[in-house]
C-alpha cells in the first residue's frame, strides 16, 4: 500500500485532473446534481480520500460514498471515478504491483459504493417518512 500511496502523492495533480474530467462529463452528460463550482474540490477530496484509505487503517470509504451522494453525484459518475482510479494506477505502477493495486482499489470502490447506496436508502427513508406524515395529516383532515 505504501507504493500505491507514494504513486498517488507523486502524481496527485494528474489524478485530480482525471477526476475533474469525469465530474465535468457527469455534469453535462447526465442528471448529476452537482454545482459546477464544487467540481474541483470534489476531485481534490476524492484523491485525498483514496490516499487516506491507503494510509489510515479504519478510514471510512463508505463515509466517502455518502459524501459523494450528498454532493449530488449519480451512480454513473461514481463508477467512472473508480474506473479512472484503476487506469491512473495502471499507468503509474510497475507490472508486479497490479494484483495488490486491484485488491486495494476494489476494496475502496466497494466500500464507497456501499456508502453511496446506504446514503440513497437513508434519503429514501426520510422522504418516505415525510410523505407518510403528509398523507396522515390529509387523512385526519378528511382530504383523502
Amino acid at each position: 500500500m505504501d507504493l500505491l500511496a507514494r504513486s498517488i502523492e507523486q502524481n496527485r495533480d494528474d489524478l485530480v485532473s482525471r477526476y475533474l474530467s469525469v465530474l465535468r462529463e457527469a455534469l453535462f452528460a447526465s442528471r448529476a446534481e452537482l454545482r459546477p463550482s464544487a467540481l474541483k474540490q470534489i476531485a481534490s477530496d476524492e484523491a485525498d480520500a483514496l490516499l487516506s484509505f491507503l494510509k489510515q487503517p479504519g478510514f471510512s470509504a463508505a463515509g466517502r460514498g455518502e459524501q459523494l451522494h450528498q454532493a449530488g453525484l449519480n451512480v454513473g459518475a461514481l463508477l467512472r471515478l473508480s474506473q479512472v482510479t484503476r487506469q491512473f494506477l495502471l499507468n503509474h505502477l510497475e507490472d508486479n504491483q497490479f494484483a495488490s493495486m486491484l485488491e486495494v482499489v476494489d476494496a475502496y470502490g466497494m466500500a464507497t459504493i456501499e456508502g453511496f447506496v446506504q446514503s440513497i436508502d437513508n434519503a429514501n427513508k426520510i422522504e418516505r417518512g415525510k410523505l407518510e406524515r403528509v398523507l396522515n395529516s390529509l387523512h385526519q383532515r378528511g382530504d383523502v
